[in-house]
């Protein structure tokens, strides 16, 4: 399967997973000029920017800890564009990682925050 194909396929299952949760679906594969974000959702009050990484053949931990400061960076500055696009500069967030893996499906609220 080609990289995008199952990056899609990943994200879907994670978006199914966290609206059983209660989060509502906000937007998919948004890309800002510097930065890209899987997910964002919502949850209550706050809106919730999501990485998935899919690691078939790992064990747990090992997406999150993929999500290098690097990557936490471009996130945070795709997350601020899509904030002040949508004009909800005032609205809480936060940074979720959903990591896939043989072992099933880990859903990490809070995984980072945003330094600014």
């Amino acid at each position: 399967m080609k990289q995008y194909e199952s990056g899609v396929k990943y994200e879907a299952l994670a978006e199914k997973h966290l609206c059983r949760q209660g989060m509502r679906a906000l937007s998919r594969r948004y890309r800002a000029e510097d930065g890209e974000i899987d997910l964002i959702m919502e949850d209550g009050e706050t809106i919730v920017f999501v990485e998935v990484k899919a690691r078939p053949g790992s064990g747990r931990g090992a997406g999150l800890l993929s999500v290098t400061p690097a990557k936490q960076r471009r996130m945070i500055h795709a997350a601020m564009a899509y904030l002040l696009e949508m004009q909800w500069t005032e609205r809480l967030v936060r940074f979720d990682v959903v990591e896939i893996t043989r072992d099933g499906l880990l859903h990490i609220p809070n995984a980072f925050m945003a330094a600014l």
